[in-house]
């Protein structure tokens, strides 16, 4: 009996995952969509913020600890630090024409998840200013109190040679 049983449960487990509703498999995926949204909508909020020189924005996506590392190797820690840089650099390139952000591919892991992709920005020729901002990049996003997302760690990357 307690081998008919243990078939029968087998029979089940694999069932359920092959279908796709195992509970675990099935919540990590959806765990892992509403994650997706959460970093597409802070992407979003920064090509906004490129095209209306908006520091805070940028700043407003990073976990209160967050720190950013330009491609350059140059690093600032916490939202106010990031919003001073980015004033300043917003200040250089005038806004930004034409943004681009392509996530690549998003790993969670409890409350942290691992985003890396591309992006662009584009900038009108400015005296002195960029005229592109392009790269990889890979952040890691942190899950908050609230159930929302900020970024931890971002590290820009130089386009490969």
């Amino acid at each position: 009996m307690n081998r008919k049983r243990a078939l029968s449960m087998t029979g089940l487990a694999a069932i359920l995952a092959l279908s796709g509703l195992a509970p675990s498999r099935s919540s990590s995926q959806g765990n892992l969509r509403e994650v997706r949204r959460a970093i597409e909508a802070g992407n979003a909020t920064w090509e906004r913020a490129f095209r209306s020189l908006d520091a805070a924005a940028v700043a407003s996506t990073f976990d209160e600890e967050g720190v950013n590392t330009g491609a350059d190797g140059a690093c600032m820690k916490g939202r106010a630090a990031v919003e001073e840089v980015m004033r300043s650099y917003f200040e250089r390139s005038g806004p930004a024409t034409r943004t681009r952000v392509e996530i690549g591919d998003i790993v969670l892991d409890g409350d942290l998840a691992y985003e890396w992709g591309h992006s662009e920005f584009h900038f009108a020729p400015k005296p002195g200013g960029p005229t592109e901002r392009a790269g990889r990049y890979l952040a890691i996003w942190k899950r908050q109190r609230d159930g929302g997302w900020k970024i931890l760690r971002n590290l820009g990357l130089p386009e490969r040679p």
